[in-house]
């Protein structure tokens, strides 16, 4: 038995159509607000008329982070543990929440797998809990993190959440740390990666000259059943598809969107001034920002991920994030 936090997001959702659609037996958490019709239709997407039948087949339980008891009730008769659940929010505002259920949801996760005897736990992390080559070479599992100012409230987050896992490895607990880069795939667009989908679609000019990994979101959710009934146990892997500019992935967006691609360059001083103008005027509207200082730097912030520990491991080949694009492009049309 397999229990799988995180199951209603884009991550966690693909991870739950995997393991059902090979026969495994899941319990999937879910909060008292979470939307599982989402799955469903995702389901739907990639299953067909299937689908219905390998949704019921989960075990979906009630379950918060925070909630010491009912993680140890779910837990029970449970041998493998994959948690995909996090806060994700690049608004600083937010950092204290962000810690309570990623940095301290997680230590309660790993607590409750060592008093249950858990098999092997597979954390799905992020590569912005990384480090960055201070040549910059393309990042790879030895490259630490190091806190600094230009870190995000997010990043920290999942740092101070992969101590909790490396600290549970050291007591007993079996232990595999995933870092996928940007994830692409089907999801709602107002939530995850979704988001920039809906950005190209409403009409987005602007580029910036960062550039990051992106991964598909279908590799992640395989990578993560290959690793969950491997034998390797306590070690980190980046998942990573392809390095691409920002501009190149945008056009690549607009592309599958029969969209016109982003064609004016925003400069530094241009994005700094436009997230600090952003965050008056959704003051004074009451509104969450949807540019921050913390996008405005990594939109100009060039970094690469290397995935050859993974792909050399398993024999893995990563899809191109121009499938991943199209693949995503085609759920929207559909729904």
């Amino acid at each position: 038995m397999i229990l799988l936090t995180g199951a209603t997001g884009l991550v966690g959702s693909h991870i739950l159509y995997t393991l059902v659609s090979r026969g495994e037996k899941v319990k999937a958490t879910r909060r008292e607000n979470s939307n599982v019709e989402e799955v469903r239709k995702l389901f739907r997407f990639y299953a067909g008329k299937e689908a219905d039948d390998l949704f019921n087949s989960v075990d979906w339980i009630y379950a918060d982070l925070s909630d010491y008891g009912a993680l140890e009730e779910g837990l029970e008769g449970v041998n493998y543990v994959i948690h995909s659940a996090a806060k994700v929010s690049f608004n600083p505002r937010e950092a204290q929440s962000m810690l309570r259920v990623n940095a301290e949801g997680t230590a309660n996760l790993v607590n409750a797998c060592l008093e249950k005897g858990v098999s092997k736990f597979c954390y799905v992390s992020s590569i912005s809990s990384l480090g960055r080559h201070p040549e910059g070479k393309a990042v790879d599992e030895k490259v630490e993190w190091q806190p600094d100012d230009n870190r995000s409230a997010y990043s920290h987050s999942k740092f101070r959440a992969e101590m909790e896992v490396w600290r549970a490895s050291k007591e007993g607990l079996p232990v595999i740390i995933l870092n996928p880069s940007l994830v692409i795939g089907p999801i709602d667009w107002k939530r995850s990666s979704g988001r920039l989908f809906y950005s190209v679609r409403k009409g987005m000019p602007f580029y910036t000259t960062g550039i990051t990994g992106f991964v598909d979101v279908r590799d992640v959710s395989e990578a993560v059943v290959k690793l969950i009934h491997s034998d390797v146990v306590n070690e980190r892997f980046i998942l990573n598809g392809e390095n691409l500019s920002f501009k190149d992935f945008f056009s690549m967006v607009a592309k599958s969107l029969d969209k016109r691609p982003p064609f004016f360059k925003a400069t530094n001083w241009m994005t700094e001034i436009g997230w600090r103008a952003n965050h008056l005027l959704c003051s004074i509207a009451g509104k969450v920002p949807a540019l921050t200082s913390d996008t405005a730097r990594a939109a100009h912030s060039k970094a690469y991920y290397s995935n050859q520990k993974f792909s050399k491991a398993f024999n893995f080949q990563f899809r191109p994030i121009k499938e991943a694009v199209e693949n995503a492009a085609q759920w929207y049309s559909e729904n």
